[in-house]
């Protein structure tokens, strides 16, 4: 393993004079979950690691009408907070089931949407409440919807100079419900596929529905055409069947050392129609 500097900086502006100082040769590191394992694979060489860790900005979950979390909240935090359970239930239990109780010690949520992963598990409950990243770097500060910000496989819409600082979270509407599923397999491992869904429902009759896939294409997908064919009616059987074959013909997957493109299309139909099942549930 390439010896690499790490740097443990106290403020955004000595981390942003870090990695101008390393000149691109350097990598921000968030809980180290992830690059650690990239680096003693030699996947990534990098210079230097400059952790945020020991920045206290960064951390936190604040109830402001909407919800704002730091880019370097902890899933163990996430996991445990009462208002995110009750609120925004696809969003604790994509947490909970994210690796195991020691990972979820260490693993941030800023981390887990910068990896760029197309099966993290954070992606899929934050794209369905239209979550909206604020990045932060030497250049100032601006936001982007969680929508366009995955633009590949380990790809994003950061500079390399740039820090997820926050996380922010509209406020939920009235009758809405969400839930969150994933197929690994193992418990413990990561997403073969996995699903989150949001409904908000007046009586019988879905008045908005959002669908949203990861690991199923080169970055966590929106489910559009679901989305659309869901609102505006009653949710039953026949729907849910609908839904699920939409969503197989929607997503785009392939096949890997985890699963095929076959299975993974079949489970998309059966996250995709049991997620907005669940959802619904929820509202209720």
């Amino acid at each position: 393993m390439k010896r690499f500097d790490y740097y443990q900086p106290q403020s955004l502006k000595e981390a942003y004079s870090l990695m101008e100082k390393a000149a691109g040769s350097a990598k921000f590191i968030a809980g180290g979950t992830d690059i650690l394992w990239r680096i003693k694979q030699k996947a990534v060489e990098p210079d230097a690691l400059i952790s945020l860790r020991g920045i206290e900005g960064l951390k936190g979950i604040h109830d402001n009408g909407g919800l704002s979390l730091g880019g370097m909240t902890l899933f163990r935090d996430v996991e445990r907070h009462s208002g995110i359970a009750r609120d925004y239930p696809a969003l604790m239990q994509a947490a909970s089931m994210l690796a195991n109780p020691q990972i979820r010690n260490m693993a941030t949520i800023g981390g887990n949407l910068c990896n760029a992963a197309p099966s993290a598990d954070a992606a899929p409950p934050l794209l369905v409440v239209d979550a909206v990243l604020v990045l932060e770097g030497p250049g100032g500060r601006r936001e982007v919807s969680i929508e366009h910000f995955f633009k590949g496989p380990g790809q994003t819409a950061m500079d390399k100079t740039e820090v997820l600082t926050q996380i922010k979270i509209p406020m939920v509407e009235p009758h809405a419900g969400s839930a969150f599923l994933k197929v690994g397999r193992l418990k413990q491992d990561i997403a073969v596929v996995n699903a989150a869904a949001l409904v908000v429902m007046k009586g019988n009759l879905c008045t908005k529905c959002r669908l949203a896939l990861g690991a199923v294409a080169p970055v966590p997908l929106r489910l559009k055409s679901v989305e659309k064919a869901v609102e505006g009616q009653e949710i039953g059987p026949a729907l849910l069947e609908r839904a699920g074959e939409m969503a197989a013909k929607e997503v785009k997957p392939i096949s890997d050392v985890r699963s095929t493109e076959e299975y993974r299309r079949a489970m998309s139909r059966v996250l995709a129609k049991e997620a907005i099942k669940r959802a619904v549930m929820s509202a209720r």
